[in-house]
């Protein structure tokens, strides 16, 4: 299992056996690159732990806890948590400023304690049968445990169709769970329970002015950087030309004696190419700025598989790819970037808010029932030949169709991969008869007794739980440690989400301007290009993509003989939704380009994803 993580940690690898247990961890040397080895015993031999990511604040909590007469081997930060477990327990990670996912096994009483990091900037999977418990930092190294089944997961086939990701607990394969982020588990005696120890509940206060607001997000911003800049090992910074990542650089060059190495993706097409704006950035802060072109390059059948092989699971996110490449040409400068991931989440960025809250308004104007016969009226309209490419008739559709659905779950309904109906025409019935199949597991909803502090802050509670724990961080990780990268979010410090919690909603979404308040704050640092330019995804264009040899893949991978696919789709209604994605090149009133192609491309991610891993239904 080590040997199938050995991209996460190539520097070194460690072991701990006994009777009926093993535990064992691959290393990325980042932090005492002498004596950190792993797995680590406290001074009674009787706890053992192995940890995967870096705790920024160990420096504070080790000194606390040599005071309080604690003794250390090493001047790690796995053994700070092991001693902090000693005197805290279960409270261990509540006091952790850190990315992480960590087990601490118990020889006094044979128990297994594992935690996971507040946002899910670290993963766990695990799978228990019988008397057996297994874990893992990736689905591909727990499944050289001979003991877990090959068998795909009914119940978390309707979310990945809707969202193009896996949300936890489930997982693709039956039997095999992650850990949710926030959470951790204690394992004795063949059972297992499992607990929430953080939960994003932020607390918004009136009183606070502009002035003062942007004043605390700003130190708070430096402390975050300040504190993950920690490393034995040369650090580096992302640099997309964005808010959030120009800001990380700005408060990183600000601390630095030096130059600070920046990076930038620059793509080939142009329309997908931020790196005029990263330069300028670069240039103004005076970094030592990289620049990695991604060429313009069609599909390569190993782009798919790297994929799935380090996700361990379908994940139709295209971004992966590129994310991929430009960790891969950083990994030859330096062993740690930091990156603006999480700014969105908590500040308030996405589009996604700004839109749901315009339908929320419209949905006010009339009862849900004349919503459902406007979406009729304008599918309808869809199909007359001179409105078959008006985008205005789509978005009037979907908007029409999230007016007519109740509030506690339109938010996840704003753009879905396929829609209810696609998903009932193409999930075979009886697939969707098996007592596994659970189509409202894919939906979460905000109850009453849920009471987070306005509409923008549900949104944001779910964007947090589920998109950026479940793909944006996903993404990241993997495809980071698959370069041997380790990516840092000091956006995701608890110290600055914290402050972020404060904020009142009219200081982050402010007449329609996103991110108000880190916009403010960071105008101190950096040139007006950043803050005139329209907000740019990391993706690639998928119908240029989509070459002869993707074409041809596509087909084998999906109407082969034996293909999952055939097992699990009506092979029609497949053809139809293949058909479109590979000649679809614009925009149209039945679906948008994008969704078009990424259908195609989650189906074959699922397709390849059985074959590789050899899941049978």
């Amino acid at each position: 299992m080590t040997d199938a993580l050995i991209h996460r940690g190539p520097d070194d690898q460690g072991h701990w056996v006994a009777d009926g247990i093993a535990i064992g961890m691959r290393r990325l040397s980042i932090i005492d690159l002498a004596t950190g080895r792993q797995p680590i015993l406290n001074e009674d031999g009787n706890l053992v732990i192995v940890m995967n990511g870096e705790i920024y604040n160990y420096r504070e909590l080790r000194e606390g806890l040599v005071n309080r007469g604690h003794r250390f081997r090493t001047h790690s930060d796995t053994e700070v948590v092991l001693h902090l477990f000693e005197e805290q327990g279960t409270a261990t990670p509540d006091m952790l400023k850190g990315m992480f996912a960590f087990c601490i096994l118990n020889l006094s009483d044979n128990s297994l304690f594992i935690a996971r990091d507040r946002f899910g900037e670290k993963p766990l999977y695990y799978s228990a049968f019988g008397s057996e418990f297994v874990f893992s930092s990736e689905l591909s190294s727990l499944m050289q445990s001979t003991g877990v089944p090959r068998k795909l997961n009914p119940e978390a086939l309707d979310y990945y169709l809707r969202h193009r990701i896996t949300a936890s607990p489930l997982t693709m394969f039956r039997g095999v769970h992650q850990l949710p982020a926030g959470h951790f588990m204690i394992w004795k005696d063949g059972q297992y329970q499992q607990k929430c120890w953080y939960e994003y509940k932020p607390m918004p206060d009136a009183t606070l002015d502009e002035h003062t607001a942007k004043l605390m997000v700003q130190d708070a911003l430096l402390t975050a950087v300040q504190r993950q800049r920690v490393s034995d090992v040369p650090v580096g910074a992302f640099l997309s030309g964005g808010i959030d990542s120009s800001t990380i650089v700005a408060a990183l060059q600000r601390q630095s004696g030096s130059r600070v190495p920046t990076f930038t993706a620059r793509f080939e097409n142009a329309a997908y190419d931020e790196s005029p704006i990263a330069r300028q950035v670069a240039e103004h802060l005076g970094t030592d700025h990289h620049e990695f072109v991604i060429p313009n390059q069609g599909f390569h059948e190993e782009d798919l598989y790297r994929v799935i092989r380090h996700m361990g699971q379908p994940f139709a996110d295209s971004s992966a790819i590129p994310t991929y490449y430009i960790c891969r040409q950083i990994r030859d400068q330096v062993t740690v970037c930091l990156s603006g991931d999480g700014g969105d989440e908590m500040f308030g960025g996405y589009n996604y808010f700004t839109d749901c809250l315009k339908v929320d308004r419209i949905a006010a104007l009339a009862p849900r029932l004349t919503f459902k016969g406007m979406n009729f009226a304008a599918r309808r309209l869809s199909q007359l030949p001179w409105l078959r490419r008006s985008s205005r008739i789509r978005q009037l559709t979907q908007v029409s169709s999230l007016a007519s659905l109740p509030a506690n779950v339109r938010f996840q309904h704003m753009a879905p991969l396929f829609d209810s109906n696609e998903v009932r025409k193409l999930i075979r019935k009886s697939v969707r008869e098996t007592p596994e199949f659970n189509e409202s597991s894919c939906f979460h909803t905000f109850s009453e007794a849920e009471r987070y502090p306005g509409r923008l802050r549900q949104l944001m509670a779910y964007r947090v739980g589920f998109q950026l724990s479940e793909d944006m961080l996903v993404k990241v990780d993997r495809m980071s440690m698959a370069t041997s990268l380790e990516v840092r979010a000091p956006m995701l410090d608890a110290d600055l989400c914290e402050v972020a919690g404060k904020m009142p909603d009219h200081l982050l979404i402010n007449q329609g301007v996103t991110k108000y308040i880190l916009r403010q704050a960071a105008r101190d640092w950096l040139p007006e290009a950043v803050f005139s330019h329209p907000k740019w995804g990391f993706a690639i264009p998928m119908h240029d993509y989509q070459n002869e040899t993707y074409r041809h893949l596509c087909r084998d991978l999906l109407f082969e003989h034996g293909s999952i696919a055939g097992q699990l789709f009506e092979t029609s209604f497949l053809r139809k939704i293949v058909d479109r994605g590979l000649q679809r090149t614009h925009d149209a009133a039945d679906v948008s380009v994008f969704r078009a192609t990424h259908q195609v491309w989650a189906l074959v991610q699922l397709a390849a994803w059985a074959k590789e891993f050899q899941v049978s239904v």
